[in-house]
């Protein structure tokens, strides 16, 4: 195991982070929407998935290399983008960044990233993808494509399940905005953990340094000010000007409905990112495996699936396969790795990922990812 044996499990690091950084960080990054059922129903879904192992078989070697977009990654898995990283944990968002580098796996960086782009691209070189939140201003959208393409993403994810900024009760009990107000709540959090907080002052507070030349004031709330600055309402119009501009490959994310699913496609989009967005917009959304099982043949057969929401074990990202996902991507499970051990949190995620992966498929007798599909589900 190349990883330390006293956290073996995604569930370990989250207990740890939970005692290592202030409550409105763990908060924001733990928390659903509403009373937060849906986030609750992704995991349900993935616990509710069984498959049927085949023994009499050669399990000496597992194969979890994977291909999308014509390039070869490590592992069927990778880092989801997270707005406000760096508030986790300073630095949070370069070190994810390097961390995937090194395991060969995808690495989706935030519109709403506390990094600057072009840095995360030239950490991230081989395996740097970024995810947009379509700006309302047709200008900032030009010029933040024309940026992204200029630092040498990869890949664009275009994100389209935030048609109004959420109201997380979490983040209103606790106050939290950007640039950091010193409400008495705040302060105290932060004096409580004081690592995070000499740490986070000697590097400085985070900000959505991406997005800050488009900024026509102050913000004041989180949802507030990514309402101001997106869309209202990611619209065909909008996926038809970005697909216009951007030229390598497209890939929606959030995608629920059937439906959608084939208006994106119709469009030339390359792939899907199933998702309900960890349960952090709609409290009633179906999981992601929900959605995903009701995929069209078409949008399988032509276009490259992949999901995030509830993932959590490298078993998580067997049960995805075999309902048809190419790739399965988790934002909390890394940022737990880095709130709880710092820059070597990236590292303890993609170790534990990548033995649980491997032991699945052998624990199934599978010799390789690319051979999972639907005929390993159990029959009920």
């Amino acid at each position: 195991m190349d990883y330390d044996t006293r956290y073996p499990g995604i569930d370990d690091l989250k207990r740890l982070a939970r005692r290592r950084i202030p409550n409105f960080a763990f908060d924001y990054m733990e928390a659903g929407i509403d009373r937060e059922t849906g986030k609750r129903r992704n995991r349900d879904a993935f616990d509710g998935v069984r498959l049927t192992p085949r023994y009499l078989r050669d399990t000496s070697a597992a194969d979890i290399e994977t291909a999308i977009f014509d390039r070869r990654y490590a592992m069927p898995f990778g880092v989801a983008p997270v707005g406000l990283g760096n508030m986790m944990w300073p630095q949070a968002e370069r070190s994810l960044a390097a961390a995937a580098q090194q395991a060969g796996i995808p690495y989706v960086l935030s519109t709403f990233s506390t990094t600057d782009l072009a840095e995360i691209a030239q950490t991230a070189p081989d395996v740097c993808w970024f995810q947009l939140y379509v700006p309302r201003e047709g200008a900032a959208l030009k010029d933040l494509l024309a940026r992204v393409k200029e630092a040498g993403f990869h890949v664009l994810v275009v994100t389209v399940d935030i048609p109004v900024g959420a109201k997380r009760n979490r983040e209103l009990r606790n106050g939290l905005k950007l640039p950091f107000s010193l409400t008495w709540n705040i302060l105290w959090q932060s004096m409580t953990h004081p690592r995070w907080a000499l740490t986070t002052l000697r590097h400085g507070r985070p900000d959505f340094v991406n997005v800050q030349r488009y900024r026509s004031g102050p913000t004041t709330g989180l949802a507030e000010f990514i309402t101001n600055f997106s869309a209202h309402g990611v619209s065909q119009e909008h996926l038809r000007t970005i697909r216009n501009i951007w030229r390598g490959p497209l890939v929606v994310k959030g995608v629920q409905h059937p439906q959608d699913a084939l208006a994106a496609l119709n469009l030339g989009a390359d792939g899907l990112i199933v998702s309900n967005h960890g349960g952090r917009q709609l409290d009633a959304a179906p999981s992601s495996l929900e959605s995903l099982r009701q995929l069209p043949d078409a949008v399988r057969s032509k276009m490259t699936v992949m999901l995030d929401s509830g993932v959590r074990t490298g078993l998580d990202v067997i049960r995805a396969k075999a309902l048809g996902a190419q790739m399965a991507f988790s934002g909390r499970s890394f940022f737990y790795g880095v709130a709880a051990l710092g820059a070597k949190g990236g590292g303890q995620v993609t170790g534990i990922y990548r033995d649980e992966i491997i032991r699945s498929l052998k624990q199934l007798g599978c010799s390789s990812f690319a051979a999972l599909d639907g005929g390993w589900l159990a029959r009920v």
